[in-house]
């Protein structure tokens, strides 16, 4: 059996009911405290199908279990071929395989195969604490869905979470480090748990100056992270079609600014939702490194490009907790 989420054509921020029965304004998240110490997959396969943002193509993706210790991999469907070589297509999900990271973080390996616009769907593995799964992609880009994670994350509960005969090995911050880029930066410090504090600035419009703290322990936050959804401002549409990007790009997939008008009817799910999907950005480009984090991280100003640098330091400076270093359970 497989569980399968196609992207509405309507606007899903009115709240009515998407193809998954629930309504797709906020998805229904509980926080599975059991699972925490052990690896997880998924019990069945999850389907999604929509349009790719940046090419405006048909995209698929099928998301299926995999054994403890497979990690999170990707595999181009479309272009496999029965030349014995099935390697050929498949990009592990690492920071060091990211090769562009412009208003979106695409992976390739050395072949040369890519697929892009992964963030959502790591950051909605990330949030629903599976570390074991292989995506087949038939297309170069990942369907954009709503926007957000929310859509991710409720085909991934609904086909199930089950756990492995494997402990979780947690990237454990021993020291405080950052990454920086002008005025933006990346934080990690020593904690107890994860938590996520982002800052955002865009004074010249209606996002304005937002900050938020996060924690993925609080099923509401969960909900209201998962459903934010990505943005840009109207001056900047014709510069990025006019390069290539948001070809796929709607009112039902994107909030748009313009000025100090939201162009979207039905509005923000969220006062914070700009600095909420920035937060959610990060915690997908994170996820790259293919472990959760132990420490206290603070984002000014985050974007692909610096989140995708800082997962590459982290997986330089790698130290697993010497718990939970895979052993068995």
């Amino acid at each position: 059996m497989i569980v399968s989420v196609t992207q509405p054509r309507h606007n899903v921020a009115t709240g009515r009911r998407g193809p998954w029965g629930k309504k797709t304004g906020f998805v229904d998240v509980g926080v599975d405290h059991l699972h925490q110490s052990r690896q997880c997959s998924l019990r069945e396969a999850a389907e999604f199908e929509g349009v790719g943002l940046h090419t405006g193509e048909d995209a698929r993706v099928v998301v299926i279990p995999a054994p403890a210790n497979a990690g999170i991999v990707f595999r181009r469907k479309d272009l496999e071929r029965d030349d014995g070589q099935p390697f050929r297509t498949v990009i592990s999900a690492a920071p060091e395989n990211v090769v562009r990271s412009d208003h979106g973080t695409t992976i390739a390996n050395g072949f040369g195969v890519c697929v892009s616009t992964v963030e959502h769907v790591m950051a909605a593995l990330a949030i629903a604490r599976i570390d074991n799964a292989v995506i087949d992609v038939y297309g170069p880009e990942v369907p954009i869905l709503d926007g957000s994670a929310a859509p991710f994350l409720a085909g991934l509960q609904a086909a199930g979470i089950r756990s492995q005969n494997a402990r979780r090995v947690e990237y454990v911050v021993r020291e405080a480090f950052s990454i920086k880029d002008g005025d933006r930066e990346i934080l990690f410090e020593p904690a107890e748990h994860f938590s996520l504090h982002v800052e955002i600035d865009f004074e010249d419009c209606l996002i304005g100056r937002q900050r938020r703290s996060i924690s993925l322990s609080d099923a509401s936050e969960i909900a209201k992270l998962a459903s934010a959804r990505t943005f840009c401002r109207l001056h900047e549409v014709d510069a990025l079609r006019r390069a290539g990007l948001i070809q796929g790009g709607s009112l039902e997939n994107s909030l748009v600014v313009d000025g100090e008008r939201l162009l979207n009817g039905a509005g923000l799910r969220d006062p914070n939702e700009f600095v909420l999907h920035k937060a959610l950005d990060l915690i997908g480009d994170l996820y790259l490194i293919g472990m959760p984090l132990r420490g206290a991280v603070k984002a000014v100003r985050p974007g692909h490009d610096v989140n995708c640098r800082a997962a590459l330091t982290l997986t330089r400076q790698f130290c697993p907790s010497a718990s939970a270093a895979a052993a068995s359970v």
